[in-house]
C-alpha cells in the first residue's frame, strides 16, 4: 500500500499525536509499505531528521503555519493534499488529528478523532469558537471522511452520540506507549533538590485544566495530611502558560491551596520532560489521576509501565484503559479519593498487586499492535470505497 500521513500538527514538539504518526509510519514502512508524510514547510528539516533512516518514505512540505481549523487548511484538504495523493498514486489518506475536510476527495480518507472533549468541557476555547467553529467543524469532518478511528470504546460512543454519526463508522484502535527513559539516579537527586522532596510524595500528571479535577484533588490531599497524617508532598506536573484560561485556573488552584493551608506540601512543577517524568514515576509512591474526562488517559499506562501503582477515575475512558490494574474512584468524591490514597499507602500487598497488574496491563499497548490494526483498517476502507 501507499499511504499519505498528515503530519501538519507537528510543530517541533513530539506529543502523543506526533508519537503516533512517527511510530506507525516507521512500523508500516519497515514492513514494506510506502508512506508519504505531509508536514509544515518550516518543520521540513526536523521531520527529515526524524525519518532519516526510513527509505520507503517520502516527505512533502506544505505551505502552512498552523494546523488549526481554518479556511487555509480546508483549502489544503480539498486541493493540495488531494492532488498530492492522486499524483503519488496513494491508496488512502490518514488524517491524524481530529479534523480534516476532504470535499471532492480523490482517494479514500480516514480521520482519527481522539476525543470530543470541547463538547463537554469548553475550557480555554472561547464560546463563539466552540459553538460556531469547533462543533460544526467536527461534525462536518466526521461526515466527510470515509471512516473514523478513535482510541477507546468510550470515545467511540461519545463521538457517535455528540457528533451524530453512525456507530459503525467508527473503529477503536488504542494508542501505543513510548518506551521509558533509562533510570537516572543523578536526575532523581536533582529533582529531589528542585522540588524540596525530603520524605516522599504522590504525583498527579496533566496540568490544571478544569477536567483534570485539581481543586478536588487539593482538598482530598489536605484531608490525607490533616486527618490521616501523611507526611509527604503532592507534585502536580504540567506546563502552566500565561494564557488567560491558565491564569484563571492557577488562581483557582492557589485559592484552594491557601484555604487548605497546603502551601508547603503541594508543588506545581510546570513543564516536565519525559525523562524527568519517568524519574518522578520511579520515585513516587503512587499516581493519582482523578480526571473528569479522558478519551484515553496515557499517563495511567505510562505510570503502570514503570511499576507505579495508580488511582484513577471510574468514569469516561479510565476504567476501560486501566481495567483491574488500578484503584478506581468517584472523582467527584473528595472523601473517596482520600480513602483510596490512604488505603494504597497503608497496604503494601495491595500496592504490590497493583504494580504487577499494572506492568502486565501496560505491556498490551504497543505501537506495533496499533500499527497492525491500522493496516487492517486501511485495507477495509480501501476495499469498501
Amino acid at each position: 500500500m501507499k499511504i499519505v500521513f498528515d503530519f501538519r500538527k507537528y510543530d517541533g514538539v513530539i506529543g502523543g499525536v506526533e508519537q503516533g504518526v512517527i511510530h506507525i509510519a516507521k512500523y508500516i514502512e519497515g514492513i514494506g509499505h510506502h508512506i508519504i508524510i505531509l508536514c509544515k514547510k518550516s518543520r521540513l528539516e526536523s521531520v527529515n531528521d526524524i525519518f532519516s533512516e526510513n527509505h520507503n518514505l517520502k516527505i512533502i512540505p506544505l505551505d502552512v503555519t498552523t494546523h488549526s481549523m481554518s479556511l487555509k487548511n480546508v483549502k489544503l484538504d480539498v486541493t493540495n493534499i488531494q492532488d498530492i495523493a492522486k499524483s503519488e498514486d496513494a491508496d488512502i489518506i490518514h488524517f491524524f488529528y481530529n479534523w480534516s475536510f476532504p470535499f471532492f476527495s480523490k482517494v479514500p480518507s480516514l480521520l482519527t478523532v481522539h476525543d470530543v472533549i470541547p463538547f463537554t468541557f469548553r475550557e480555554a476555547m472561547g464560546f463563539f469558537r466552540n459553538k460556531f467553529l469547533y462543533k460544526p467543524g467536527i461534525r462536518m469532518a466526521c461526515r466527510l471522511n470515509d471512516m473514523i478511528a478513535t482510541v477507546s470504546e468510550f470515545s467511540k460512543q461519545d463521538i457517535a452520540k455528540k457528533v451524530g454519526i453512525p456507530i459503525d463508522k467508527i473503529r477503536v484502535i488504542a494508542n501505543g506507549l513510548r518506551e521509558p527513559n533509562p533510570a537516572d539516579k543523578s536526575l532523581e537527586q536533582e529533582l529531589k533538590i528542585r522540588y524540596e522532596i525530603d520524605d516522599t510524595f504522590i504525583i498527579n500528571v496533566g496540568g490544571i485544566h478544569e477536567r483534570k479535577n485539581i481543586v478536588r484533588l487539593i482538598h482530598a490531599f489536605s484531608r490525607l495530611v490533616q486527618l490521616r497524617g501523611y507526611s509527604g508532598k503532592l507534585l502536580i506536573t504540567g506546563a502552566i502558560s500565561g494564557a488567560p484560561y491558565q491564569e484563571k485556573m492557577k488562581s483557582i488552584c492557589d485559592a484552594a491551596i491557601q484555604e487548605t493551608k497546603m502551601e508547603k506540601r503541594i508543588v506545581f512543577t510546570d513543564f516536565t520532560s519525559e525523562n524527568e517524568l519517568d524519574s518522578l514515576f520511579r520515585m513516587a509512591e503512587l499516581l493519582i489521576y482523578p480526571s473528569l474526562y479522558e478519551g484515553f488517559g496515557i499517563p495511567v499506562l505510562e505510570a503502570m509501565k514503570l511499576g507505579l501503582p495508580v488511582i484513577t477515575s471510574n468514569i469516561t475512558a479510565m476504567p476501560e484503559v486501566a481495567s483491574d490494574a488500578a484503584s478506581l474512584v468517584n472523582p467527584y468524591s473528595i472523601e473517596e479519593m482520600t480513602d483510596a490514597i490512604y488505603t494504597l499507602l497503608q497496604d503494601k500487598n495491595l500496592r504490590d498487586e497493583m504494580t504487577q497488574k499494572g506492568i502486565k496491563r501496560a505491556q498490551s499497548f504497543t505501537w506495533g499492535n496499533t500499527s497492525e490494526k491500522y493496516l487492517e483498517f486501511y485495507k477495509d476502507v480501501i476495499e469498501s470505497h
